[in-house]
């Protein structure tokens, strides 16, 4: 009998290995939540890290893994199992032919460009869009609507983040909207930064990431939505996540605004730890 006995144990272990053990001593997978490199995707990987430990999930954070190539890579590779994003911007990825703009048309030709083995749940009502604001004390301060600027464009300084150039020319094409110069910045603080201290007259902001200083600022209506949605939505691998876990996403789809995020997002810049600031909110939404 003993001699058969390392090779039944190796058989176990096999069997193990291909249909997975159910014996009450198997330590639970750790699913792996990662982020974006910047601060709203490091929230965002808090928050939704949050909402699974709710369930009783055991979860690991990959922080600031880089720009999207490379979170989407490390999906693909299997390091990590979701990562919160942008509606519009997992759209333009995925399906660049894509005119929609409207939240619910973005999340639809979303879920219909996934590729196979990724899924996506509920947006929040939380988005980071890009917007046209201006000062309420400078010289566009009576525009209430993007078309009130388009004859002032060719007078006016408009200031940009890095990330966004490519609205001016949306703009342009939209609206015939060419400003006398353009004040280009890597940081979105800056974007608010300068509009306010009247080095521009006119900004591309990101309704989020902007922080709580766009508050002061004037954001302006815009009827044709020239810019797509960009809702958070969690973008997860198929099968790694339960029905419960994946129902705990909805607190945050429902209960998450824009103000909520602008506001932790300045207090992360601040000086404030994300999981600090995100363990905050969970606490006032009882996750």
């Amino acid at each position: 009998m003993p001699a058969f006995a390392p090779r039944f144990a190796v058989a176990v272990l096999l069997a193990c290995g291909v249909a997975g053990c159910t014996n009450s001593e198997q330590e639970p997978s750790t699913i792996v939540v990662g982020s974006s490199d910047d601060v709203r995707g490091e929230l965002l990987a808090e928050i939704y890290s949050g909402a699974l430990r709710s369930t009783g999930a055991d979860v690991r954070i990959d922080a600031r893994i880089g720009d999207r190539p490379m979170y989407l890579e490390a999906l693909d590779r299997g390091e990590v199992d979701l990562v919160p994003d942008l509606t519009g911007e997992l759209l333009t990825t995925f399906d660049s032919t894509s005119t929609a703009t409207d939240a619910e048309d973005v999340f639809v030709d979303l879920n219909r460009s996934l590729p196979a083995g990724l899924s996506v749940t509920d947006f929040a009502t939380a988005e980071d869009r890009r917007a046209i604001a201006v000062s309420p004390s400078g010289p566009l301060a009576d525009a209430a609507a993007v078309p009130d600027i388009a004859p002032r464009c060719g007078e006016s300084t408009v200031v940009v983040g890095e990330a966004d150039v490519a609205a001016l020319g949306t703009l342009e094409a939209r609206y015939g909207c060419v400003f006398s110069s353009v004040l280009t910045v890597p940081e979105e603080q800056e974007v608010v930064d300068k509009i306010a201290d009247g080095s521009a007259d006119v900004a591309v902001i990101r309704t989020a990431s902007a922080g709580p200083g766009a508050t002061d600022l004037t954001v302006l209506s815009d009827s044709e939505e020239v810019f797509a949605a960009q809702n958070v939505v969690p973008l997860f691998r198929d099968g790694v996540l339960s029905d419960n876990e994946i129902r705990s996403f909805s607190v945050v789809a429902g209960e998450l605004a824009t103000a909520d995020l602008a506001d932790m997002i300045g207090e992360v810049r601040g000086g404030e730890s994300s999981a600090d600031v995100a363990a905050r909110w969970l606490g006032e939404h009882n996750l």
